[in-house]
């Protein structure tokens, strides 16, 4: 991953020299001049950028009647004539340009360079500009590679002789469109400068007789030229490089590559974050058909055909709300099972409701009971439905799903399952238990990105709750039949870019073998980590024999949280606050693209800063 700016490849006529870039201009009229063609001069800017010889064909394109590959060698010909006479006298380089890159180079940034013109071209100009001051440290013609502009091989020049193999560790500056494109394809940032381009194309002299409203209509023209060519930035001048490479660092440092060790969201693979770059249409068969197939996945990890999911655009909580307001009768009892912060907020969603319930609370740091829980149900013949938490976020703590199903089973009550934090990684094996519902989300142990709750339940239940919910956008049965009905639509806008994220994330999980494997990576991640914090003298609060493999929660003592945070943050790990209220805690998440080799480094890392 990028980390700073390591090389910024301008261009040359209309970025660093030639104000207005007309050294080529006269070139090409002459040139089709010669073959008795008139051309304008905007004809003959158009296409500035490209290798001078494509230039010419680009021009020919134009033209009304097409014209032999004999007259476009003429007048390419006599083009290169004209330039070799006059190129030396538009060497002048451009404002700010040789401060900017003294600037550049005392921040150990390297200059480079691309051109339109050949490497004979070139030589006219080196020497030139060199005995005014200004030399890159690297410079290539597109007869000396492959292809030239709009190709990225001159840039992929630059970066290999630098010894970047990092694209996004560099910027591509430059007057054209063809410009923007060279570095939008080598997957540099683009820079595109106004003042004194060949897109706007004209002389200093013509610059100072336009009136203020006649230049900023000219620039407000460029500006809309390099903004769909795709320009990261837009500059007037080059005196504001130096803000633009200041601003993409500050970027870069933001999204520095980092080990999330937290329940959600969490660190993903290249491949799932990849996989947002394509925009989709969601009426498109195509895309329903994606759809479909992320439904189909998800029951299979943990139902068969007598469930369904239904997916919901929000987080993992808008999925608990919808499966709690659409599946619980209005008039009928819910008895909630609480033993953290995750149970309390299905509380509070009740409470908004305005359901019928009553609520078992229990210690943080202790499983739900069995014994007082089937008290419960005796006295309260009522309860309708019990509803619980596996794995408790809070904690880590992990409740006794089989035994509170079957006990919930006995006494003939429907079953709703939080499982936003095992879904994927715990086996839930829903058919089997008669497990009526669970709700769990795309950021959690299938490694998929933000965005997308869901709900597998059972098909007959959910036909007989239709019209039960107490939420239009959450209504988890008219979510369900719209996607039936449609063979894969959401009701309202879908979340494309990360619903294809999520199916990424789903090959993923098939590929590394499934449940098994998943469960098995996370269990070696959960015993490497807790195994070196013990040694370093953190104490898990939850005992061994309760707890998950996904989060587990430390005593902080006396260690100030936010300064761990920070110092762990600069060495790539960012953890989870604590949430208990009694004792100062912090969380540490083992799920995601980590492994145990990440646990070792990180205990490393927290021996050395303990030690200072």
């Amino acid at each position: 991953m990028a980390t700073k700016i390591k090389a910024v490849i301008f261009d040359w006529a209309g970025t660093t020299i030639d104000y207005g870039c007309f050294a080529p201009i006269k070139g090409f009229i002459d040139g089709f001049k010669s073959i008795g063609i008139e051309i304008t001069n905007e004809m003959a800017r158009k296409p500035m950028g490209l290798l001078k010889l494509d230039h010419t064909r680009a021009i020919a394109d134009m033209l009304p009647e097409p014209i032999s590959e004999e007259q476009i060698m003429t007048a390419y010909g006599a083009f290169e004539k004209t330039l070799f006479a006059n190129i030396e006298l538009h060497c002048d380089i451009k404002d700010y340009v040789i401060g900017v890159v003294d600037a550049l180079r005392t921040q150990g940034i390297k200059i480079g360079s691309t051109t339109g013109y050949t490497s004979q071209m070139m030589k006219l100009v080196l020497k030139k500009v060199a005995d005014a001051g200004y030399s890159p440290d690297f410079w290539i013609s597109p007869d000396m590679t492959t292809k030239g502009r709009p190709y990225p091989y001159m840039i992929w020049e630059n970066l290999k002789q630098f010894g970047i193999s990092e694209p996004r560790e560099a910027i591509k500056v430059g007057d054209t469109t063809a410009d923007i494109q060279e570095g939008k394809n080598a997957n540099c940032w683009t820079v595109g400068v106004i003042m004194g381009s060949s897109e706007l194309g004209f002389t200093r002299d013509e610059v100072k007789a336009l009136s203020a409203e006649e230049l900023k209509k000219h620039k407000k023209r460029v500006r809309a030229s390099y903004y769909k060519a795709g320009a990261d930035y837009i500059i007037d001048d080059m005196n504001e490089l130096l803000d633009v490479v200041a601003d993409i660092n500050k970027k870069l440092k933001l999204n520095a590559d980092r080990k999330l060790l937290t329940p959600g969201p969490l660190t993903t693979r290249y491949s799932v974050k990849n996989a947002m770059l394509t925009d989709h249409c969601t009426w498109d068969d195509e895309y329903k058909a994606i759809t479909a197939s992320v439904i189909k996945d998800i029951t299979n990890i943990s139902a068969n055909e007598d469930y369904t999911t239904v997916l919901l655009q929000g987080s993992g909580t808008y999925a608990v709300e919808s499966m709690i307001s659409s599946l619980c009768g209005n008039d009928k009892k819910i008895l909630f099972l609480v033993n953290g912060e995750y149970g309390k907020r299905m509380l509070t969603i009740a409470d908004k409701l305005g359901k019928n319930y009553t609520a078992l609370e229990f210690e943080m740091t202790e499983p739900l009971d069995v014994k007082v829980v089937e008290e419960e149900l005796k006295n309260n013949t009522d309860i309708e439905t019990v509803v619980f938490v596996h794995c408790e976020t809070t904690t880590g703590i992990i409740n006794p799903l089989k035994e509170l199903v079957r006990l919930a089973k006995f006494y003939d009550k429907k079953v709703l399952i939080d499982a936003m934090s095992s879904f994927g990684a715990y086996e839930i094996d829903m058919p089997t238990l008669d497990i009526d519902s669970l709700a769990s989300s795309s950021n959690k142990c299938l490694e998929g990105l933000p965005g997308l709750g869901f709900v597998v339940v059972k098909k007959s239940l959910l036909e007989k709750c239709a019209g039960n919910a107490l939420s239009h956008s959450l209504d988890l049965y008219d979510q369900h039949k719209s996607f039936s009905d449609s063979k894969g639509k959401f009701r309202f806008t879908s979340p494309t870019n990360v619903l294809l994220a999520l199916r990424q994330a789903l090959d993923n999980y098939k590929m590394e073998g499934g449940l098994e494997a998943r469960k098995n990576r996370y269990i070696e991640n959960h015993k490497v980590l807790v195994e070196g914090l013990e040694k370093l003298g953190f104490k898990a609060i939850v005992k061994p024999e309760y707890q998950s493999h996904i989060i587990t929660t430390f005593e902080l003592g006396d260690l100030d949280f936010s300064k761990l945070y920070e110092a762990l943050k600069e060495e790539g790990f960012v953890i989870y606050p604590g949430k208990l209220t009694t004792k100062p805690t912090f969380r540490l998440g083992n799920i995601g693209d980590v492994y145990p080799d990440d646990m070792i480094v990180l205990i490393k890392i927290l021996d050395k800063l303990l030690k200072n």
